[in-house]
């Protein structure tokens, strides 16, 4: 909350078009820290689904009565 009212009594202090530039970088660090959360939970999930896969394969192949080890 002091960090709020600390910006806004800077802001009031400080012209348009400056703002409008701060509000511009602001919103490129914004968008880019969104993709690499965004990326990174991709990755997350990509994994998660390649070790549900393995473990769906391992499954069958005790079921079939094979050895992951004899491939």
């Amino acid at each position: 909350m002091y960090m709020y009212k600390k910006i806004q009594a800077e802001a009031a202090a400080t012209d348009i078009k400056t703002l409008e530039q701060l509000l511009r970088k602001f919103r490129k660090v914004v968008a880019k820290r969104r993709e690499e959360c965004y990326q990174e939970i991709g990755e997350k999930q990509a994994q998660k689904l390649r070790a549900e896969r393995l473990q769906r394969l391992l499954k069958k192949m005790e079921r079939d009565r094979v050895s992951p080890h004899e491939l």
